[in-house]
Order: C-alpha cells, then sequence, then structure tokens
C-alpha cells in the first residue's frame, strides 16, 4: 500500500486526466455523484446524533404493545451526490420533550446504502444530563462511498473535470460539553479515523506493481463551544443555535498530519404568524496547515447550499448565507422558500470574485408530531443547474 501525500496525489491525477475529460460530452455530469462531504465520518461534526434518521414511532401506531420510547423507520432519500438512498435507522429516546425543557437523550443505529454503491453504518448516543447541564456524545461507524473530485479552488472546479473516488474509513469519536453560563456549553473531545482512499481507474495493465491507495490516519482533539436557545431541538421555531468548532489534527495525539478546521455555524428561528418560522444561517469554514483535499471546506450539499453538488466547490476556505420561510398550512404540511449565496476561497482576499446564489422551494410531510420529524422534498436552483433533495427534517 502506497503511503504519500493524498493532495499532491490527486492533483496530479486531475491533470493527467484534464485532456481526456476534455474531449467528452456533457454526459459526464450525469455519472453518480456522492457524499457531500466524503469525510463525513471524521469531520468537525462526525455524527450529529441529535439529528439521527428516524421518522416518528412507527411501531406504535402499527402495535399497541411498542414502546412509544422505541422509534424505527425506513428512510428514503435522494441527493445530486449520492442518487437514491435507503436508510434504517433507530433510536431509544429516554425522556420526553413535552415534559421537560431538557432535549431528549438518545441511544441509536443507523444503516444507509446508494445506488451509487455507498454504504455506511454507525451508533452511539447523546445524552442531556442533569438537566442538560451536561452534553455527552460518542459513537463509531464505519463508511465506503463514492463520489467526484473536481479539484480544489473556483478556477479549477468551475472546469467541470473530475475524476470519481472511493474512500473507506472506520471512525470513533467523543465528546463532552458543559453549560457554562445560561444557553452557553464548552467542551472537549476525541476523534480518530483511518481513511482509504482511491481512484476509480485501472492500473492493472498499465502498472501492474502500482497500488493507488492512499492510507491516511486522522486523530484530533475537539473543541466544541455551542449557544442553544432554540425552543425544541429538532424542530426550532424560536431561538438561536450558534456552534463553533475548532479540530486539532496533531501527530502528537496519533494523526499523521497537523492541520486545523475551525468552523462557525449562526443559525437564527424567528417565529412568523402563529405556525410560521422564518430560519436564517450563515456558515463559515476555515482550513489551515497540511490538510488532505478530503478536509477542504467544500460548498454545497443539502445544508450548505441546496443548488450546488458538495464537493464541486473546494478550498481552504468556504461561507454560505441562506434563509428560509417555512409556511405550515396544514397540521401535517409545510411549504418553503429558501435563497442564498456563498463562495469558496483560498484565502481571505480571493472572497467576492467567484460569487455562487441560489434559490428553491421545498414540502414537508410531518410524520410524527409527538417527535416532530418530518419527510422532506427540495428543488434548487443553483450556477450550474438545478438540484433535487429528498430526506428527513429541515436543511438547518
Amino acid at each position: 500500500m502506497t503511503r504519500i501525500r493524498p493532495a499532491m496525489f490527486f492533483a496530479c491525477l486531475v491533470l493527467q486526466h484534464q485532456a481526456c475529460f476534455a474531449q467528452e460530452d456533457e454526459s459526464a455530469s450525469s455519472f453518480p455523484l456522492a457524499g457531500a462531504r466524503p469525510s463525513a465520518v471524521a469531520s468537525d461534526d462526525p455524527l450529529e446524533l441529535d439529528n439521527l434518521v428516524v421518522a416518528g414511532s412507527t411501531g406504535n401506531s402499527m402495535f399497541g404493545w411498542w414502546p412509544k420510547q422505541l422509534v424505527v423507520a425506513p428512510v428514503p432519500g435522494y441527493s445530486p451526490q449520492l442518487g437514491w438512498s435507503l436508510a434504517l435507522g433507530g433510536a431509544w429516546f429516554f425522556n420526553d420533550q413535552s415534559e421537560t425543557d431538557s432535549p431528549p437523550s438518545l441511544l441509536g443505529a443507523f444503516g444507509y446504502a446508494s445506488d451509487n454503491g455507498s454504504i455506511a453504518y454507525g451508533a452511539g448516543g447523546s445524552f442531556h444530563l442533569r438537566e442538560d447541564k451536561f452534553r455527552v456524545a460518542a459513537g463509531a461507524g464505519f463508511m465506503d462511498v463514492q463520489y467526484r473530485f473536481y479539484g480544489i479552488g473556483s478556477a479549477q472546479n468551475k472546469r467541470g473535470l473530475a475524476i470519481d473516488i472511493q474512500q473507506e474509513a472506520p471512525a470513533y469519536f467523543g465528546s463532552f460539553s458543559t453549560r457554562v453560563w445560561s444557553h452557553l456549553y464548552i467542551g472537549l473531545g476525541y476523534l480518530w479515523s483511518d481513511v482509504l482512499t482511491r481512484p476509480k481507474l485501472s492500473f492493472v495493465d498499465v502498472l501492474p506493481d502500482f497500488d493507488p491507495v492512499v492510507e491516511v490516519e486522522m486523530a484530533a482533539l475537539l473543541i466544541p463551544i455551542e449557544w442553544d436557545s432554540r425552543d425544541h431541538s429538532l424542530f426550532p421555531r424560536d431561538g438561536w443555535h450558534i456552534k463553533s468548532n475548532a479540530t486539532l489534527y496533531r501527530e502528537s495525539v496519533g494523526s499523521d498530519f497537523d492541520a486545523t478546521t475551525i468552523s462557525l455555524a449562526v443559525n437564527r428561528y424567528i417565529p412568523m404568524r402563529d405556525t410560521d418560522v422564518l430560519a436564517v444561517r450563515g456558515y463559515f469554514r476555515s482550513v489551515s496547515g497540511d490538510a488532505p483535499f478530503f478536509l477542504l471546506s467544500s460548498f454545497g450539499g443539502s445544508t450548505d447550499l441546496r443548488g450546488y453538488p458538495a464537493g464541486r466547490y473546494r478550498d481552504r476556505m468556504m461561507y454560505a448565507l441562506q434563509a428560509e420561510y417555512r409556511w405550515q398550512f396544514h397540521r401535517r404540511w409545510i411549504l418553503t422558500g429558501f435563497a442564498g449565496f456563498g463562495e469558496v476561497a483560498s484565502d481571505w482576499g480571493e472572497f467576492g470574485n467567484n460569487l455562487l446564489p441560489a434559490v428553491g422551494t421545498g414540502i414537508r410531510f410531518v410524520l410524527s408530531q409527538e417527535h416532530r420529524m418530518s419527510l422532506s422534498a427540495d428543488i434548487s436552483k443553483g450556477q450550474d443547474g438545478y438540484e433535487f433533495y429528498f430526506g428527513v427534517n429541515e436543511a438547518f
């Protein structure tokens, strides 16, 4: 197994194959795209357990003996990166938020597969202790995903030249946060993963002794800082959710490289009329040090910003600003409209040169009013065309 710097390796591959891709017609863009972040299980937020893919207590509605705390459901989905997918998620909720101010604690597990061959599975827990004074999260997972790599930087990304990548990794993480004042939480965590990355190209005939697999061992200290005044963790109608993460990849804690990622997400939820919500989000992320390409900041996806395949635009820095109005015209139906813009750049001086706008609409069907879970379908138009998304709950 060859162990080299992944950013240099894949940069060379893209340069070598540009001439070949340039001769192809636009049908190349119909290749199945994969995960917004191929390194999702090893990223700043390895596993958002509070948003575990479950969709209402279907068992309890079908069988009277089924415990209401146990939520199990198959959930279909679609994204321009993965194509159609199916997830089976389950969670055991330990408390009802209607009876306490503390968000529900849970133990959960999931399995996931998409029609482009990507799979993922994992399990973990998210615990809100002592009336939410302490927050503990831990989990383990594995992924084997396929996606397209368009290079680094806006100029390269806009050319639309890409190679197919396969990436697999186990990942483990744990974190502990404490409320230090009002709604402010500060914590510490640890993340480990061993990422194998390979191009989906055959070298057997040309270079039979060449192994193109790149292995990167990743280990990092996590420093989460969070302000959470939402009235509900899964379906907020009022409040703020401000979340900052510093992820310190260091050789001293077991990583193959030294790098730092810093992210800041600011969500504001404003109640409108009796049941409607105006949701506003700003997101910024920066990467410094010797980070592999899959840890760079990528624009798009189902959160920041719908309308672009995540990973199409990738560089060391990025931001996205968006707003969404959620009109609940029926107790089980919600109509949304959203718009936003953002950029990727190698440094501060490049911002303002490559603006990427997006606008779209969507609809929600509320599956469980008790757990406030809903199925969502969105269509969004970005600079490069339309994208469709299908999944669970809101984008943010």
